[in-house]
C-alpha cells in the first residue's frame, strides 16, 4: 500500500536537506519511497499521476530506475512516459532511459 502521506514526508525532508546543504544519509528515505512504489504497479499509476505535481515527479526521476528495477515490466515505462507527456515543462526522458535499461530483457 503506498503510504503518500509517508512519501510526501520523506520527500520534504530530503528536499530540505539539500537545500540547506546538509548531506546526512538519505538513503533510507529514498528506499522508503521506492519500496512502496514498487509493490503494486495501478496503485503506482494512480499515485503519480493523481496525487503528485509536476516537482513531486522530477524529483523522483533519479529513482524511476530502481522502481523499473523490481517491476521489471515495460508497463511502468508506459506510466513514465504519459508524465513526461503530462508535463512538457520536465526533462525526464534519461531518467526514462535509465528505467528501460533496467528491465532484464
Amino acid at each position: 500500500m503506498i503510504d503518500k502521506n509517508k512519501i510526501f514526508s520523506n520527500l520534504e525532508y530530503i528536499e530540505s536537506m539539500n537545500q540547506h546543504g546538509a548531506s546526512p544519509n538519505l538513503d533510507e528515505y529514498w528506499e522508503e519511497i521506492v519500496d512502496m512504489l514498487s509493490e503494486d504497479i495501478e496503485a503506482t499509476r494512480k499515485f503519480l499521476n493523481d496525487e503528485c505535481n509536476e516537482h513531486q515527479i522530477e524529483y523522483m526521476a533519479g529513482y524511476y530506475e530502481d522502481i523499473s528495477y523490481n517491476f521489471q515490466s515495460h508497463e511502468f515505462i508506459n506510466i513514465l512516459e504519459e508524465l513526461q507527456k503530462k508535463y512538457p515543462n520536465i526533462d525526464i526522458k534519461q531518467d526514462i532511459q535509465w528505467a528501460k535499461d533496467a528491465i532484464e530483457d
